[in-house]
């Protein structure tokens, strides 16, 4: 589902879709209220969701969606620039962030990464997203390394292969991580880590 109040960018991405047999548009919709409606009598499986739209924003859609709809994923369409609106997205469990100058390569690997359950943010977006500065967390290179590994969608098997670890000791490093900035998720790792600038893609 494409949920846009620009009629443009929604054809555009019609167009982008039409050539690819894997993935299929079921419905579109210009605001979230009309999406919502939709979302009861249509199968979805991904929504790509604007921010800034008229009626109902894509930050209170978003929250709607999660809770009535909790196994729809939602990838938010944003901007590089949209700090403030990527860390209240990631607070809500967003699923993934898709710039919306993106290729259509790069559209379709988002919307298979994150059907996959991979956290996927693009790293425009991950070089600035950032409100803030890094303030003693004392983190270490490894933990930087594993955190920059987590914010690309990468799962614990994965990480444990490329850094020569067990997948047991990378659960353990998570877990100090989440300690040491104050979160319980690697979502929250992640939007935190970013916040305070402390890893970049």
């Amino acid at each position: 589902m494409i949920v846009d109040n620009h009629p443009v960018f929604r054809e555009g991405l019609k167009a982008v879709f039409a050539g690819n047999s894997k993935f299929k548009i079921v419905a579109e919709a210009e605001n979230g209220q009309l999406a919502l409606q939709k979302l009861n009598t249509v199968a979805v499986d991904i929504m790509l969701l604007d921010v800034r739209m008229p009626v109902l924003d894509g930050i209170s859609t978003l929250e709607r969606v999660k809770r009535q709809f909790p196994k729809i994923k939602v990838c938010i369409l944003t901007t590089y620039d949209d700090v403030k609106v990527f860390n209240e997205a990631m607070a809500l469990k967003a699923d993934s962030f898709l710039l919306k100058y993106a290729s259509s390569q790069t559209i379709f690997q988002t919307i298979q990464d994150t059907m996959n359950g991979k956290l996927i943010v693009s790293p425009d977006l991950l070089r600035n997203a950032v409100d803030s500065r890094s303030l003693g967390y004392s983190l270490s290179n490894e933990d930087l390394d594993i955190l920059t590994k987590v914010a690309k969608g990468e799962h614990n098997f994965e990480i444990a292969q490329e850094l020569h670890f067990s997948e047991r000791t990378i659960k353990g490093y998570l877990t100090n991580i989440y300690n040491k900035l104050g979160v319980t998720s690697r979502a929250g790792a992640v939007a935190k880590a970013m916040q305070l600038e402390l890893i970049r893609l």
